[in-house]
């Protein structure tokens, strides 16, 4: 509401406008009467109009001040439980104003306004003109004791741990410009060269076979609705909330499939091409103990050493929590732990090589009895085989991950309009695939 002084200044320059409209009027009287006005009579009026122009140019801009004052002080506040002055804020609401007046004045109801009356007596109150927010402040019945009770609202939002294979953070990635990569590699057969004698000529080398690996892109989508009345009523930000869940879910689906994706309208995933006949062309180890179902650290050894050297140097182990929990324990003969730290860093290694925990990957304590896991010695003891529970490789190389079309959302406001719903559309395109399977090593415990 505007103040006296501002509505005096208002009625001031009303009053100032019509005296000069006055003076106009009368002055263009007396030129009409008079034909010969001479030059100082046209400097004046030029005066009268410019100083009309700024006093109606300074009235607007004061009642549009005013008017804007009004409407922000209409405005519910901006905070929770229209308590703005809670957190810091100078404005209060009414209400609280009420209250803190209601208790300095030591509970006299004389002592209070009929509108300060409206908030704080039950007899006086207008419950229709309170939010749902601040009705569980005056829902205590007088004649039962009830007293106002005011509640806070934390900042901090509990939320569950989302568990995520971080398979792209380890392989190659590559935007995409149309629906596939295609990319050159060797065959199954190379050329060939040969020893010669001084009596023997030149012998014709093979052509090597080549080939073409393609990596096509899949679609992942999904969306949701919410009514427009839960989108304005939240206490929190829910829309910002949807979207940061649905970008979990996209980042857990898309790890998923990177480890167990059948390649169907979606990426192929590592162990099952593993399941495929020679372990799909990667390095398969069996572990040593074909009747107790157990992995040495022997086994381990092996399977690092089963691929190329050169992917040695950078390979990388993936295991999941449960069998990182059961070859934590492994030792040396001198009862020193094979499992170490890296440096000062919590940045633990395996045989030199850093350890990557996989949620996708098999989990031995799903499909195991209590008690069935256990280390005996150096050997972490199992109750069935299964296959792919330990990977080591360099996936730069040897799995190949395309984008083409980021993590896009599209809020969708029109299409369920009708239904009082707003529709937020997520959607991503990428594909992924092993390209060079002797770079992974797959280890099998032995059935």
């Amino acid at each position: 509401m505007a103040s006296a002084s501002e509505m005096a200044a208002i009625r001031q320059l009303t009053h100032e406008i019509n005296k000069l409209h006055y003076d106009l009027d009368s002055r263009i009287t007396a030129m009409e009467q008079d034909l010969r006005s001479n030059a100082e009579d046209r400097a004046e009026l030029l005066r009268l109009n410019a100083s009309i122009s700024n006093t109606v140019k300074q009235a607007k801009q004061l009642q549009l001040d005013v008017k804007e004052r009004s409407l922000a002080e209409q405005r519910p506040p901006s905070t929770m439980m229209g308590y703005e002055g809670y957190s810091g804020g100078r404005w209060k609401h009414p209400a609280t104003q009420a209250i803190e007046k209601f208790i300095r004045k030591s509970g006299d109801p004389s002592a209070m306004t009929r509108e300060e009356l409206s908030y704080i007596s039950f007899n006086h109150m207008n419950y229709d003109a309170f939010p749902p927010e601040q009705k569980v402040l005056v829902s205590a019945a007088a004649d039962l004791g009830g007293f106002f009770a005011g509640t806070d609202l934390s900042d901090k939002f509990v939320q569950k741990l989302f568990l995520v294979s971080p398979l792209r953070q380890y392989a190659d990635v590559q935007p995409i410009g149309g629906e596939k990569l295609l990319i050159p590699s060797e065959g199954s057969t190379d050329t060939n060269i040969f020893w010669s004698d001084e009596q023997t000529g030149f012998q014709a080398s093979p052509d090597p076979n080549l080939g073409m690996i393609e990596v096509w892109a899949r679609e992942l989508n999904g969306y949701l609705k919410l009514s427009k009345q839960n989108l304005e009523d939240s206490v929190f930000d829910i829309e910002s909330f949807i979207l940061k869940r649905l970008t979990r879910q996209f980042a857990q689906k898309e790890g998923a499939a990177f480890i167990n994706g059948n390649g169907v309208a979606r990426p192929e995933g590592i162990l099952t091409l593993a399941a495929t006949s020679n372990f799909g062309g990667m390095n398969g180890v069996t572990t040593q103990d074909g009747t107790n179902f157990t992995i040495a650290p022997a086994d381990l050894v092996q399977l690092m050493h089963a691929g190329k050297s050169a992917y040695r140097a950078t390979g990388t182990w993936l295991m999941s929590n449960a069998t990182i929990a059961a070859l934590r324990l492994f030792s040396d003969l001198q009862q020193r732990p094979v499992w170490t730290m890296f440096g000062d860093e919590f940045r633990e290694t395996l045989y030199g090589r850093p350890i990557v925990e996989m949620p996708d990957m098999p989990n031995p304590t799903a499909t195991l009895t209590t008690g069935s896991a256990t280390v005996i010695g150096n050997q972490a003891k199992f109750t069935a085989s299964q296959l792919g529970v330990v990977l080591f490789g360099d996936f730069a190389q040897g799995y190949q991950i395309v984008d083409r079309v980021g993590l896009t959302f599209q809020t969708l406001k029109e299409l369920f309009a009708i239904q009082n719903q707003v529709a937020f559309l997520a959607r991503m395109r990428v594909g992924g695939k092993v390209v060079l399977p002797e770079a992974i090593s797959v280890l099998k415990i032995h059935a």
